[in-house]
C-alpha cells in the first residue's frame, strides 16, 4: 500500500496549518500556530524537491486549525481560530513559483462568512463541491455538514450522526468518511473517538459505519487512487503497533496507558468493508499536521508531537491497489 517513507525539516515548527498542492513540486503552507502559541498569518510555498520555503503572502487574519481547498484558481481558507473561532472565509491567489521571493507579498481577501464561526473542522471535495465537516463554533460543536461551490455561499447537506471536532475527513466516490475526532463533555473536549462515520450528501444521510483500531483526534485523511489513508493523530492509549485482529470495530485494540500520546500509525481504510488496517508508521509521529498529495506521494507537513509543534516534513509514496466497492 505504501512505499518509501522519508522526512526532512521546515524552517520552523508549525501546527494546525493548511497545506494545499500548488504547481509542479510546490505546496502552499498557510497560517497555523508556531512555538509559543503564536497564531501565524504567513503564506508560503514549499518546494518538495529542494526543501525551499518562500514567503509569498499573508492572510488578512492569521488563523490556526482552519481547513482549506482550491476554488477557481485561488486558495480558500475556511474559519479557524484567531485565537477564538472565526467565521471568515479568506481567498488568496498564490503567485507561481519563482527562484527567489516575490518583489511584494500578496494579501488574502475576505470572500465571505460561514453561517457561524467554526474551528477544528475538516474538508473534502467531491467534483466541484467542497464539504466542511465537524468543528467547534465556540459555543458548541457544529453538527451540520456544509457544502459550497464558490467559498461564498453555503448550504447544509447532512447532520453528523456524532458531532465532532478535530476529525479526519476524506471523500470516496460520492461519499464522505469521517474518522475519529472529539465530542464535547461538560468540561470541554472529550477523549479521542474511534468512530467512522459515512455521509452521503445526495441522500442527506449520516451514520456510524465502523470503528478505527485506535481512537484518534487530530489525524489527517487523504484519498489516493480511490484509497483512503488515515495518518497520525492523538490517541488515549499506547499506539497500536500491530495490524488489527478481526474487525476494525475493536476499539480496545490499543492497550496500555490512558494518557494522550501521538500515534505514528498510518491506517488504510477499505470502504468496501468499512475496516482499517495498519500499513506503515511515520518516522516522526504527528497530529494536527497539514497534508497534501502530489501524484501518488502524500506530504505530511509540520503538526505537533505530544502537544509540541514540530518542523517535520514527511512523505509517503503510495502504491495504488485495486479494491472493490460494495
Amino acid at each position: 500500500m505504501t512505499g518509501a517513507l522519508s522526512s526532512s525539516k521546515l524552517g520552523a515548527p508549525v501546527t494546525g496549518e493548511v497545506v494545499l498542492p500548488a504547481t509542479g513540486t510546490q505546496l502552499v503552507v498557510i497560517g497555523g500556530k508556531t512555538t509559543g502559541g503564536t497564531v501565524a498569518s504567513g503564506v508560503f510555498t514549499f518546494d518538495t524537491s529542494s526543501g525551499t520555503l518562500t514567503q509569498v503572502g499573508d492572510l488578512a487574519t492569521g488563523v490556526e486549525d482552519a481547513c482549506g481547498t482550491s476554488i477557481a484558481g485561488q486558495d480558500v481558507v475556511f474559519g479557524g481560530s484567531s485565537p477564538g473561532a472565526v467565521s471568515t472565509v479568506q481567498g488568496i491567489q498564490v503567485p507561481a513559483a519563482t527562484p527567489s521571493a516575490p518583489a511584494s507579498l500578496v494579501t488574502a481577501t475576505v470572500l465571505g462568512q460561514l453561517p457561524q464561526p467554526r474551528t477544528d473542522e475538516a474538508e473534502a471535495t467531491i467534483g466541484s463541491t467542497t464539504y466542511l465537516v465537524g468543528g467547534d463554533s465556540g459555543t458548541g460543536l457544529d453538527p451540520q455538514v456544509l457544502a459550497t461551490a464558490d467559498g461564498r455561499s453555503f448550504v447544509g447537506v447532512a447532520t453528523l450522526a456524532e458531532p465532532v471536532q478535530s476529525a479526519a475527513v476524506a471523500a470516496v466516490g460520492s461519499e464522505l468518511y469521517v474518522f475519529g475526532g472529539q465530542n464535547l463533555s461538560a468540561t470541554g473536549p472529550s477523549s479521542p473517538l474511534d468512530t467512522i462515520q459515512s455521509v452521503d450528501p445526495r441522500t442527506h444521510r449520516a451514520r456510524i459505519v465502523g470503528h478505527l483500531p485506535e481512537p484518534l483526534s487530530g489525524a489527517a485523511a487523504v484519498t489516493v487512487g480511490g484509497q483512503v489513508l488515515v495518518i497520525g493523530g492523538t490517541t488515549t492509549a499506547t499506539p497500536n503497533l500491530a495490524p488489527p485482529a478481526g474487525s476494525a470495530g475493536s476499539s480496545g485494540a490499543s492497550t496500555g496507558t490512558s494518557s494522550s500520546v501521538t500515534s505514528p500509525n498510518v491506517w488504510w481504510f477499505n470502504p468496501s468493508t468499512d475496516r482499517a488496517s495498519r500499513v506503515a508508521q511515520l518516522p516522526e509521529p504527528v497530529s494536527n499536521a497539514g497534508i497534501a498529495v502530489i501524484g501518488t506521494v502524500v506530504w505530511v507537513i509540520g503538526g505537533e508531537s505530544n502537544g509540541t509543534p514540530v518542523s517535520a516534513v514527511q512523505s509517503l509514496s503510495v502504491t495504488v491497489k485495486r479494491t472493490g466497492r460494495r
